[in-house]
């Protein structure tokens, strides 16, 4: 049996960023191994398509380019925001905009997304509004442990979840290990950005802080 739609596959691998030198994202060892479900759209399609049509015993390694996950670096997602636009009842929480702190914020239309701080200088703050791997290649290597038909409780779970295909569970479906995505409800969260004039038109609209 290969992994096809609707098969669930048991995968060890680990993920890299560019090569095989490249910084650790994500792993599943042997004593870990990852469930997959295949052709239900939880997967990012580029991993899924390289391993479709793979058996148990069958080892795989590619690289998955920027275009293919998260696109090239935007330099034109560095942005300077008022300081103002931080603050909650008129002021900024204490370390709040330490450099290198990911701020989690929300558009007009209550999309959330990401934006780390660069910099602070007197009252402007340097936000870098990239996914924490755009321009970058994700290599990827591993070894198919089984395949098998997957469970009416997998192709319809309660909750989606599907380890490596989810914005909050791995790299090749969103984020990494790490935490990509922040918590939203922490004491680092902010108020309400306003409107900063910064961001309109950048394809993120009226920000506001979750």
């Amino acid at each position: 049996m290969e992994l096809s739609t609707h098969k669930t596959g048991v995968l060890v691998y680990n993920i890299r960023v560019n090569d095989q030198h490249g910084e650790l994202l994500e792993e599943a060892g042997h004593d870990n191994p990852r469930k997959m479900v295949f052709g239900t759209g939880r997967l990012l399609g580029a991993f899924e398509q390289r391993l479709m049509g793979l058996k148990a015993g069958d080892s795989f390694e590619f690289v998955i380019e920027p275009s293919e996950t998260f696109g090239e670096y935007n330099p034109g997602m560095v942005m300077d925001l008022p300081m103002s636009a931080f603050a909650v009842n008129g002021e900024v929480k204490p370390g709040m905009l330490e450099t290198g702190k990911v701020i989690p914020m929300m558009d007009s239309e209550g999309n959330p997304f990401n934006g780390k701080v660069i910099s602070v200088s007197g009252e402007k703050v340097t936000m870098d509004f990239n996914h924490p791997l755009a321009g970058k290649s994700l290599y990827t290597s591993g070894k198919v442990m089984a395949v098998r038909e997957a469970t009416y409780e997998e192709l319809h779970p309660v909750v989606s979840g599907c380890g490596c295909g989810t914005p909050d569970q791995g790299c090749c479906g969103g984020s990494s290990g790490h935490d990509h995505h922040h918590n939203h409800h922490d004491e680092d969260s902010c108020g309400v950005c306003g409107n900063p004039p910064e961001l309109q038109g950048q394809g993120i609209g009226n920000c506001q802080c979750i």
